[in-house]
């Protein structure tokens, strides 16, 4: 009985890290088909303004949030990529709280991919409600965001990454992917 309730608070105590598990794929790789991704956005050149503007949405108040965005800040700095896209390009980091107005953050920033990371208790809807509003991206490598109307994201087949489109919330974002990369994408509904 003792070891059950070691057993038992030692997963509580570790529960609060469980949605950062839900990332399949390292994040150095999420980045690179994030690049990948976006020569196959048949829209992108209308959709966004002189630069590209990748805003990462995390939570900081959340540990598994706040240290994706850190590494893939990492990652960003080490590509040292200027230009995606003939396009030259920017990140800003958005802290998602209760009291931000979404939509004027990315106004405000021109943003025109919101890259998600893993977050607790945001429902997806409150993401997604901007992104098709104001026709931007929505990018995750968390394979249930996608699931939830996000329109791509990273997941795996075994050991290989795997991307993951929604069709239906790509068009709601102004999204169109070339067929090419739906018939290599797994298709989410």
């Amino acid at each position: 009985m003792k070891i059950f309730l070691l057993l038992v608070g030692f997963v509580c105590n570790w529960a609060p890290l469980a949605p950062a598990q839900e990332m399949e794929a390292p994040i150095p790789v999420q980045y690179a088909l994030l690049h990948k991704l976006l020569a196959f956005d048949r829209n992108l050149k209308t959709r966004v303004g002189e630069e590209l503007v990748i805003g990462i949405l995390y939570q900081d108040n959340f540990r598994g949030s706040l240290i994706f965005k850190e590494e893939l800040a990492e990652v960003i700095q080490k590509a040292q990529v200027d230009k995606l896209i003939d396009l030259p390009v920017r990140y800003v980091a958005v802290a998602l709280v209760d009291q931000i107005d979404l939509a004027e953050q990315a106004a405000r920033n021109r943003i025109d991919i919101f890259y998600v990371a893993p977050l607790r208790a945001v429902e997806m809807k409150r993401i997604t409600t901007v992104s098709q509003a104001l026709k931007i991206l929505t990018f995750t490598g968390v394979p249930a965001y996608v699931e939830a109307g996000l329109s791509a994201g990273i997941g795996t087949k075994g050991e290989s990454p795997r991307l993951l489109i929604n069709v239906a919330s790509a068009k709601a974002e102004g999204v169109e992917f070339s067929a090419l990369l739906l018939r290599l994408a797994k298709i989410v509904e």
